[in-house]
C-alpha cells in the first residue's frame, strides 16, 4: 500500500469513527457537510488525526477543508514537512 493509500484509509477510518458513519458512506459522499460535520466533530477528528498519524495540522487549513480528500492532502503535506 502506498503512503497516500495508507493515509487515505487511515483518515477514512478516523472520520468514520468520529462521525459514526460507515467508510462506504464517506467514500460515496466525500463532502464533509453531507455528514454530521460540526465544530465538535472537527476538533475530535483533528485531535485523533494528529495523535494517530503523528502530524501537526494547520488549524485554519483544516477548518477550511470541505472534502475528505482535502484532509488527506493536509495530512500528506504535514507528514512531508516533518521529514
Amino acid at each position: 500500500m502506498s503512503d497516500r493509500a495508507w493515509v487515505d484509509a487511515t483518515v477514512l477510518d478516523i472520520l468514520s469513527e468520529v462521525l459514526n458513519e460507515p467508510v462506504g458512506d464517506l467514500r460515496a459522499q466525500p463532502i464533509l457537510a453531507g455528514h454530521d460535520w460540526d465544530s465538535l466533530a472537527s476538533l475530535e477528528a483533528l485531535a485523533q488525526l494528529e495523535s494517530q498519524l503523528g502530524v501537526t495540522l494547520d488549524l485554519r487549513s483544516f477548518h477550511a477543508a470541505r472534502e475528505i480528500d482535502d484532509i488527506v492532502g493536509l495530512v500528506m503535506n504535514a507528514a512531508a514537512s516533518s521529514r
